[in-house]
């Protein structure tokens, strides 16, 4: 596998998340990385979050815009890192799909403590969010729309 950013087609700071069930309320599954060796579970879709943004920190990639903070001491700094370390091929990570649905989140930037980026859905069609609230509505909506 070769490292060099441009001879790559899934961008780092791209999630592949494989929903193995959903329900009425919230959804389960796994997502992929680059970034890491293996897959992350969840159990919801605020679990999701939290989980991936530990990852995003722990790289540096994409960089937040706020520094967290901690009550139980100093908070450890986030670094920002231009080139994140790359565990998982291309292919490896467009290989794997959820029994429910399968959806690739690119996040573009973590301004205002939150997401902003693009969902493509199943469909091809790509989805601007704003926010994790705006991700969460638009996956809700895909689902809908293809009958989950």
């Amino acid at each position: 596998m070769s490292d060099k950013k441009s001879d790559r087609t899934y961008p780092a700071n791209s999630l592949r998340i494989c929903i193995d069930s959903d329900a009425a309320q919230d959804f389960w599954g796994k997502f992929y990385s680059t970034m890491n060796r293996e897959p992350v579970s969840f159990r919801d879709f605020g679990e999701m979050i939290v989980l991936a943004d530990k990852l995003f920190d722990k790289r540096g990639y994409p960089q937040t815009f706020q520094e967290k903070r901690s009550f139980r001491g100093t908070a450890p700094g986030t670094g920002h890192y231009a080139a994140p370390e790359i565990f998982l091929s291309d292919e490896e990570i467009l290989a794997q799909q959820g029994a429910r649905r399968t959806f690739d989140i690119l996040v573009q930037s973590r301004r205002r403590a939150g997401w902003q980026g693009v969902l493509l859905g199943e469909d091809g069609i790509m989805r601007e969010y704003q926010s994790e609230m705006d991700l969460l509505k638009e996956i809700a909506a895909e689902t809908r729309r293809h009958g989950a």
